[in-house]
C-alpha cells in the first residue's frame, strides 16, 4: 500500500512537472510568434519600394559610400541581375523580388549601422533615438535597420513611420520623357559627335517637342519656372539642361571627376535625374552628384589678370575651368560645406592666391557663413519667444499665430542681393505644400514698407513679410544692429515653434528637402 502511494505521488509530481514545462513552452512559442509577427510588419514588400529603378541605379553606383556598405551584402544572384540592369527601363520583376528578399535578410542579419558608411546620411529623429538605444537583436534592431535603409534611400524605400507612399503624380510619364530625351541625345551625338547646346535642338528631327514638357508642370514649360533661370531659348521646356552653353565647360570638368552618374537633365518637380550614361535616378543624400545642394560653385573674377601675382596668374591660366577675355578672367571651383575653405583654396590655387586681395576676400566670404551658423547653434532645440512684429499695413503680427504649422522664418534685408532670388526659388520648390502644414515668412530687419513692397513685386514673392521695427529678432540672434545684414538667415521651426535648424544663405534644394523630411516624419 505504501509503495502504491509513493508511485501515485511520483506520478502526480511528474504530471505537474510536465504541465509546467508545457506551459513554459507555450509562452516561449507565443513570445517568438509575437516577435516574428512584429518583425514581419517591418520587412519590405513590393509596395514598400517607391522607386525600384532608382534604388537599383544607386546600388550599382558603389562609389557612393552607403552603397559600398550595402551592395556587397546582396547575394551573387542579385548582384548579377543588378549588373545587367540598364538603369533607364523598368527593372524586371526578378530583380525587384531579389532586392526585396536580400534587403529583408540584411534587415534581420545584424546591426546595419556603420558610422563611416552613414556619415553623409541625414538620419531622422526616430532613427537617432533608436540608435541611441543600440539594439542588437529582435524587433528593435529590425526597426532600426529599416529606418536606416529608408534614411539612406528616402525616395526609394518607404519608411516604417510614414504612410504607404505612392509615387508623385505624373512621374512615370516624366520618366518616359527622359527616356525619349536620352534616345534623341544618343542619335544627335552619333550624327554630330557632340552634345546639343539646348534640348530644343533635338526637336523635331530627333524628338517630339511634347517630350520636353513634364506632366506635372502646370505652366507648360514657361521659362524659368522649373528651369531655375536656365530656360530654353527656343521651345517651352520643363527640364533643367545641365550641359547648356554657359555650363558645358564646368560640367565637362565634373564629368572627369564624377563619372557617368553626373546628371545631364533634371526634373526639379519629380526630383529625377538623367545621367550622362543614360541612367535615371531620384535625387538623394548619398553623394553630391545625386543632389548638388551641399556643393557651392565659387566664381573668382578679376578685372585683369595683371592684377594678380605672377604665380597666381599662371595657376589660374592652367585651370581647366577658365573663361572670359583679356579684360576679365573667371575661374570656378566647387566646395562642399564640410570642406576646410582655407585648405581647399590653397589646394586649388596655391599659397600665393591666399595672400592676394581676392584670395583673402573669398576666404572671408566662405568662412563667415560657417562661423555665423555656429553662432546661431544656441537656438537649436529652443522655443521661439512670442515676438511682436508689424505687417505691411501696420498691423501687429505674431509667430504665435502660426503654431500648429511648420514655419520657415527668413530674416533678410532688401539691400542683400542674394536674398530675393533665393526666396523666390524656395517658394517654387515648396508650392506643393498645404498652407495648413507649412508657412514661409519673411522678416525684414530695417526696411520701409515701401521698399519691401517693391522687393516683393520685383521677385514675385507671395509669402507674408513682416517688419522687425524694434529689432527683437536681431537681439534674439545676438546680432549687432548697427551693422548691415548681408546674408539671409533662416530658422526652421516645428509645429511647437521649436527651432529645428538654422541656415545661412541656404541652398533652396537643400532647405526644401529638409522641410520635406521633417514634415513627412511627423505626419
Amino acid at each position: 500500500m505504501g509503495k502504491m502511494i509513493l508511485r501515485l505521488k511520483m506520478f502526480h509530481l511528474s504530471s505537474r512537472t510536465i504541465t509546467l514545462l508545457f506551459a513554459t513552452l507555450l509562452i516561449t512559442i507565443g513570445t517568438q510568434l509575437a516577435s516574428h509577427a512584429d518583425t514581419s510588419q517591418l520587412l519590405l514588400s513590393e509596395d514598400a519600394l517607391k522607386d525600384p529603378g532608382s534604388l537599383a541605379v544607386k546600388l550599382q553606383d558603389t562609389r557612393a559610400v552607403i552603397s559600398q556598405h550595402i551592395a556587397p551584402q546582396l547575394s551573387a544572384e542579385t548582384q548579377q541581375l543588378l549588373g545587367k540592369y540598364d538603369g533607364i527601363s523598368s527593372p524586371s520583376l526578378a530583380l525587384q523580388h531579389a532586392l526585396i528578399s536580400d534587403l529583408n535578410k540584411i534587415l534581420q542579419a545584424g546591426p546595419l549601422y556603420d558610422a563611416e558608411s552613414f556619415a553623409e546620411i541625414e538620419l531622422s529623429e526616430q532613427t537617432d533615438a533608436l540608435l541611441a538605444q543600440n539594439p542588437q537583436s529582435g524587433e528593435a534592431l529590425v526597426r532600426l535597420n529599416r529606418l536606416l535603409l529608408s534614411d539612406a534611400y528616402p525616395h526609394e524605400v518607404v519608411s516604417p513611420i510614414e504612410k504607404q507612399a505612392e509615387n508623385p503624380e505624373g512621374i512615370e510619364k516624366c520618366r518616359e520623357n527622359l527616356r525619349r530625351i536620352q534616345l534623341a541625345r544618343e542619335k544627335y551625338r552619333d550624327e554630330t559627335n557632340n552634345d546639343p547646346q539646348w534640348l530644343s535642338e533635338l526637336s523635331p528631327e530627333y524628338l517630339d517637342k511634347k517630350s520636353l514638357l513634364c506632366p506635372a508642370d502646370a505652366t507648360n514649360g514657361k521659362p524659368g519656372v522649373l528651369t531655375d533661370g536656365a530656360a530654353d531659348p527656343t521651345l517651352p521646356c520643363s527640364y533643367l539642361y545641365q550641359f547648356r552653353p554657359e555650363q558645358k565647360t564646368g560640367q565637362g570638368f565634373l564629368l572627369e571627376i564624377e563619372g557617368d552618374m553626373l546628371p545631364i537633365v533634371r526634373c526639379e518637380h519629380h526630383l529625377l535625374n538623367l545621367s550622362v550614361s543614360g541612367k535615371i535616378y531620384r535625387k538623394g543624400p548619398q553623394r553630391r552628384i545625386y543632389n548638388n545642394s551641399s556643393v557651392k560653385s565659387i566664381s573668382i573674377q578679376t578685372n585683369s589678370t595683371s592684377d594678380l601675382p605672377e604665380e597666381v596668374r599662371k595657376q589660374i591660366e592652367e585651370q581647366p575651368l577658365k573663361g572670359g577675355n583679356n579684360q576679365v578672367n573667371r575661374t570656378i571651383f566647387q566646395i562642399k560645406s564640410s570642406d576646410n575653405p582655407q585648405a581647399k583654396l590653397r589646394e586649388q590655387f596655391g599659397e600665393a592666391f591666399l595672400e592676394s586681395p581676392e584670395g583673402k576676400a573669398l576666404l572671408n566670404q566662405l568662412t563667415t557663413a560657417s562661423i555665423d551658423r555656429e553662432k546661431f547653434a544656441f537656438l537649436l532645440g529652443k522655443s521661439m519667444p512670442d515676438i511682436v512684429l508689424t505687417d505691411l499695413s501696420g498691423k501687429s503680427a505674431k509667430l504665435e499665430t502660426l503654431r500648429g504649422k511648420f514655419v520657415l522664418v527668413n530674416l533678410f534685408s532688401t539691400d542683400a542681393t542674394t536674398c530675393g532670388p533665393k526666396l523666390k526659388q524656395l517658394e517654387k520648390l515648396l508650392t506643393n505644400y498645404d498652407a495648413t502644414q507649412l508657412q514661409v515668412v519673411g522678416i525684414s530687419t530695417n526696411d520701409s514698407a515701401k521698399a519691401i513692397k517693391a522687393f516683393k513685386e520685383k521677385h514675385q514673392l507671395s509669402m507674408p513679410i513682416w517688419v522687425d521695427k524694434s529689432t527683437q529678432m536681431q537681439t534674439l540672434l545676438n546680432r549687432d544692429t548697427s551693422e548691415p545684414q548681408t546674408e539671409l538667415i533662416t530658422l526652421l521651426l516645428n509645429r511647437e515653434r521649436v527651432v529645428k535648424d538654422v541656415f545661412i544663405d541656404f541652398e533652396p534644394e537643400d532647405l526644401s528637402q529638409k522641410v520635406s523630411k521633417l514634415i513627412d516624419a511627423q505626419k
